[in-house]
Parts: structure tokens; sequence; C-alpha cells
């Protein structure tokens, strides 16, 4: 009997723990409700990334080990555990938070982690690799919700859940092992990171005014 798609209110795919939703992506729980754990792991793990680009070459390792805990957390407090959409995730969300920490400088000479790391450049399962129109929609998703914050743009919170909610669309066509609605928490959570990403770049300098 073929699988029909879930009503609201119902699981998001057989076994999940996310409970499918309607109306503003915005005012549904968000992963980081269901998996605070993990987002916990992503943070550290982008923290020992950054490490890892300053010199420090044994924090690498470390890295891997939270990038390790961070899919296993996923995995387990969403009920859904297709191992390689969850990797793409992982890395994808843990390279967009150690972003902030390089804004004071000039990243073009940064070491790049080698292979075997999931966390090289040149690693087959990235998310912008997936799909570089997903990616580029959740980057402006980000600006989006940052512009919305300041307050700039009434249909900026419009702009920004159409683009989490294509750039799920685009995700799950391609790695259908996790459901579209948890695609859709994923892609608000990246677009998030990003925004926080835009405010903190464009906050003034200390000792300085806006």
């Amino acid at each position: 009997m073929p699988y029909l798609s879930p009503e609201p209110g119902e699981p998001a795919a057989p076994g999940s723990r996310i409970v499918v939703e309607v109306g503003d992506i915005l005012m549904r729980r968000g992963l980081t409700d269901h998996a605070p754990a993990a987002q916990v792991h992503v943070i550290e793990a982008a923290k020992a990334l950054e490490d890892f680009r300053l010199g420090h070459g044994t924090a690498l390792e470390r890295a891997e080990v939270l990038l390790d805990r961070a899919i296993a957390t996923f995995q387990e407090r969403t009920g859904e555990h297709d191992e390689v959409a969850w990797q793409a995730v992982a890395v994808y969300t843990v390279e967009l938070w150690a972003t902030r920490y390089s804004v004071a400088r000039p990243t073009a000479f940064d070491p790049a982690p080698p292979p075997p790391s999931r966390l090289t450049p040149a690693h087959p399962l990235r998310l912008e690799t997936v799909s570089r129109e997903a990616h580029d929609l959740l980057l402006g998703a980000g600006r989006s919700l940052e512009r919305q914050a300041r307050g700039r743009d009434s249909t900026d919170v419009v702009r920004a859940q159409h683009g989490m909610h294509e750039a799920a669309r685009l995700l799950h066509a391609q790695l259908d092992g996790l459901s579209m609605p948890l695609w859709v928490l994923i892609c608000r959570f990246c677009a998030e990171i990003q925004a926080e990403n835009l405010r903190i770049l464009k906050a003034p300098a200390p000792g300085t005014t806006a």
C-alpha cells in the first residue's frame, strides 16, 4: 500500500518525531526546540573548526567528533535517521555558524581541512553541491530575516519563508531520506544562523557608535 502524505498533526514520516504543521514557518516548533543539544554540538564544532583555522591542528579531530555527536543527536531527537542527509546538514550548519568567528579577519588564506575530513571543501557531500540553488535561497532567506529584524520591510518575512520552503523542496528532491516537514525546519535553522551572522557583521565595532 503506498505511503500517503501525512495530514497536519500527524508524524511527518513513519517513526518521525516531527509533527506536520501548517501556517507560518517561523511560528512552528523549530529544529532547536526538537534537538537543543544538537545545536550545542554544532556550535562547539564550529568553534573547534575556527581553532583549526587559527593554526591549532588538533582541533580538527575535536570538530569531527562533535560533528558526529550533532548528527547522532539530530537523528535521535527527530526520529529521522538518513545518514547521508544528516551528514550534509551537519557540515553545512557547522561551517555556516563558524563564519561569525572570522568576521574580523580575511579568510582567503585560512587552512582548509585536508581529505578525508568531511569539512574539506573538496568533500562531495556538501549541501551547496547537492543544490547550489537551495544554498543561495538559504542565504537570501537569512538576509530577509536580518532585514525583518530591523523593521526595514514588512514583506521580508514573506520572502524569508518562501526562500526556506523552496530550499527545502529542492533539498528534499535530492535527499528524500528526510521528510519535507523536517527539511523545512532545517532550512529555517540555516536561515536563522545566517541572519545572526549578518547581524554580527553589521554590528558596530566595540567603542564605536552605530
